[in-house]
C-alpha cells in the first residue's frame, strides 16, 4: 500500500523481526499489529496509506445508505434486520485481506444470515432498557452500517448513544473524518478513544472514553479486533463482528466466515 521498493520492504520485516522476541506471551492480536503498522509508517513516511480506500468505502457505503433503509423498512424486525447489516458491515476489512468485495453482494448475505437469537433477543431487551450505549466502532465504510443500526436502535428509545473512532489511522479503520463524511457526528455523540490501536486497549483509552466504558448501561463492540481486546472483559458487551480466522473461530465457537452477534452475558 505504501510502496513497490523491495528494499524498504526488507528494511521493514527487519524491523518488526527484532519486535517479535520483546512480545509478552499475552499481547493481543491487535496491539501486535498497531506495533507493526507503526513501524511500516515509520519506516515508509506514509502515515495513512488507505486514505484513499477509506473514502472510497464511506462514499460507497453512503451509496447503498437508501437501499438498505427501505431494507429495514420492509423488514418484519427492523431491529433485527438492522443488526444484520451492522454485523455485515464488518466484512469492509482491509487487515484482514486485500478486498472486501461487492458491497451489494456484503448487503444480501447480511440480510441472508441467521443470527443467535438468545442473543438478538438479550441485545434487543438490553437496547430497550438502557439509558446509555457505547458503540464502539471499526472500520471505514462500516461506519455508514453503523449509523443506519444507530438510527434504529433511537427508534425504540431515544438512548444517550456515543460512538467510538480511533484516535489516528491504522489499516483502514475508522477516525473522526470517517464519521464526519458519512453524517454519523449528526445522529449521535462521536468520540475517539485516544488510541492508535485497531481495537480497543484499554489501558492507552483517553479518560473520557475509560469513563463511558465504565459507566455505559450497554457496550457494542464491532470488529473482530474488539472481540480480541475485550472479550474477557465483564462489562455488559455485544460483539457484533464477522469472524475470520480459525484461532477466533475456535475461541467464539462460530465457523470462519459467520457474522455473528455474541452477548457476554446471554
Amino acid at each position: 500500500m505504501t510502496t513497490d521498493d523491495e528494499n524498504v520492504h526488507r528494511r521493514v520485516l527487519n524491523s518488526v523481526a527484532f519486535l517479535i522476541p520483546e512480545l509478552a506471551l499475552n499481547v493481543t492480536p491487535p496491539e501486535i499489529a498497531q506495533q507493526v503498522y507503526r513501524v511500516v509508517y515509520e519506516i515508509t513516511g506514509d502515515y495513512d496509506p488507505y486514505h484513499h480506500a477509506k473514502r472510497q468505502a464511506d462514499d460507497l457505503a453512503m451509496s447503498f445508505y437508501p437501499l438498505m433503509k427501505d431494507r429495514i423498512d420492509d423488514s418484519e424486525d427492523p431491529l433485527q434486520t438492522a443488526c444484520k447489516l451492522a454485523i455485515g458491515g464488518n466484512a469492509i476489512d482491509l487487515g484482514a485481506q486485500a478486498e472486501y468485495g461487492e458491497m451489494n453482494t456484503i448487503i444480501e448475505e447480511s440480510l441472508s444470515c441467521a443470527l443467535n437469537l438468545k442473543d438478538y433477543k438479550l441485545f434487543k431487551q438490553s437496547v430497550t432498557d438502557a439509558s446509555s450505549i457505547l458503540y464502539i466502532g471499526d472500520n471505514a465504510g462500516e461506519v455508514v452500517f453503523d449509523r443506519i443500526l444507530t438510527e434504529q436502535i433511537l427508534k425504540i428509545n431515544s438512548n444517550n448513544i456515543v460512538y467510538v473512532v480511533r484516535e489516528k489511522p491504522i489499516i483502514n479503520d475508522a477516525t473522526i473524518e470517517d464519521a464526519v463524511r458519512v453524517d454519523l457526528d449528526k445522529v449521535v455523540k462521536v468520540i475517539s478513544s485516544g488510541s492508535d490501536a485497531p481495537a480497543t486497549i484499554l489501558s492507552q483509552c483517553s479518560p473520557e472514553m475509560k469513563d463511558m466504558y465504565g459507566s455505559a448501561d450497554v457496550i457494542i463492540a464491532k470488529g473482530q479486533g474488539n472481540y480480541e481486546s475485550l472479550c474477557n472483559s465483564p462489562e455488559n458487551i455485544f460483539f457484533f463482528f464477522k469472524v475470520k480466522c480459525p484461532v477466533i473461530a475456535r475461541d467464539c465457537g462460530y465457523d470462519v466466515g459467520t457474522l455473528a452477534l455474541i452477548g457476554n452475558h446471554a
